[in-house]
């Protein structure tokens, strides 16, 4: 099938977007079966991908500045590492306000999360995390799920799926922004999640518009590949997100929405398009 650069920019943001309507499963699960430790355990991991964020943000400014980069570019660079510390700062001031300053972070080794470097091909997982893998296997699996099918891809491929890895946590940042005010723990952290998803949207989409624009026939990309690998991706992110808030749905549910995201059979939430 012969694709033109409008239909691939339409493909990634419909992936995209049914990624969203699969990740809202999850969140709509836990509401339906809320814990305490369901509320601190992706309150933790959360902040502590925010916490990563900020180290790689970091690592890729160094990098720029290596490679000569320009006060402008710089400069983006740098409100990118602003925001990844202010989405830091409104989970963590929620997680003191819900257990106290004092008190010993419930979740341990949060720091070793998502500790990641930049490597020649993009983002590579540090020793640091490689040894906690075993503890998160769902959010190891997803960060490093797709590297074996981008080693030897073109660079293209590798831009596109470096923009939807970060763009899609857009979709979860919405459906945290849409949980119910029931108390005073879901009220604060819907409204974290809603500053967060407004970060992401506002730059997520022009940058793949922008990618998608740069696609030539002549890379010689398989494209129906690279949009079932992205569905894929969309999928590990769903055990990612089941396991930060503790399983609240079963091997089968999550494998229905798996089938269901690999037949494009799934609702897409339109936040994506609408953003563009």
């Amino acid at each position: 099938m012969s694709y033109t650069k409008h239909d691939i920019e339409a493909q990634v943001l419909r992936i995209l977007e049914q990624g969203c309507g699969a990740v809202k499963q999850v969140i709509d699960a836990y509401l339906a079966n809320r814990t305490p430790e369901r509320d601190m355990n992706w309150l933790c991991l959360q902040m502590a991908k925010e916490f990563g964020a900020i180290m790689l943000h970091s690592d890729f400014a160094k990098q720029a500045i290596r490679q000569g980069a320009d006060g402008r570019a710089m400069d983006e660079k740098f409100e990118t590492i602003k925001e990844e510390v202010a989405h830091f700062q409104g989970l963590y001031n929620l997680l003191n306000r819900t257990i106290g300053p004092d008190t010993e972070i419930p979740v341990k080794d949060i720091y070793r999360y998502v500790v990641a470097n930049v490597g020649p091909s993009g983002m590579e997982m540090d020793q640091a995390m490689i040894e906690k893998k075993d503890n998160w296997p769902a959010n190891f699996e997803y960060l490093t799920g797709c590297n074996d099918y981008l080693k030897g891809q073109h660079p293209w491929v590798r831009r596109v799926f470096a923009a939807t890895l970060e763009g899609a946590a857009a979709g979860f940042h919405w459906s945290c922004s849409k949980m119910p005010a029931d108390d005073e723990f879901l009220k604060e952290a819907a409204r974290v999640e809603r500053g967060i998803a407004i970060d992401e949207l506002r730059h997520g989409p022009q940058e793949l518009r922008e990618i998608c624009e740069d696609y030539a026939p002549e890379f010689g990309v398989d494209l129906d590949e690279m949009f079932r690998m992205l569905r894929h991706a969309r999928y590990l992110e769903v055990r990612q997100r089941n396991e930060q808030f503790l399983h609240p749905l079963s091997e089968e549910e999550v494998e229905r929405i798996r089938q269901s995201l690999m037949d494009d059979q799934i609702d897409p939430i339109n936040i994506y398009s609408e953003a563009a």
